[in-house]
């Protein structure tokens, strides 16, 4: 009865994404990785017994501990991406704040020159 609450949720995560996609909040591209998170939420909501049969598989004696690693690895990979882009996005910020700069003394000595 407890997964029919993950499914559920899982599928409200979905749709808030695809909702914020078309809100133009989030791109296709930023989406994507939480989608497939949802998508294994609802995946292992419906057969809780894989997390299980993967821990045996890999030799975890304790199949949440399995569980919770995955998760952590994922969200720091998600947040490397996510930091990566805002170091590219500030390099990109600076150059533009220079380019504005000097067009606008360029912009001043020709009005002066007048």
């Amino acid at each position: 009865m407890n997964n029919y609450y993950f499914i559920i949720l899982s599928i409200v995560f979905i749709l808030y994404i695809i909702h914020n996609i078309r809100r133009n909040d989030f791109t296709i591209k930023e989406s994507f990785f939480w989608t497939i998170g949802c998508f294994v939420m609802m995946i292992l909501s419906i057969f809780p017994k894989s997390i299980d049969f993967l821990a045996k598989k890999i030799g975890v004696s304790y199949p949440p501990s399995l569980l919770f690693v995955i998760c952590i690895i994922y969200l720091l990979y998600i947040c490397f991406k996510c930091s990566k882009r805002i170091a590219i996005n500030e390099e990109k910020i600076v150059a533009l704040t220079q380019e504005v700069a000097i067009l606008k003394e360029q912009a001043n000595e020709k009005e002066k020159r007048k």
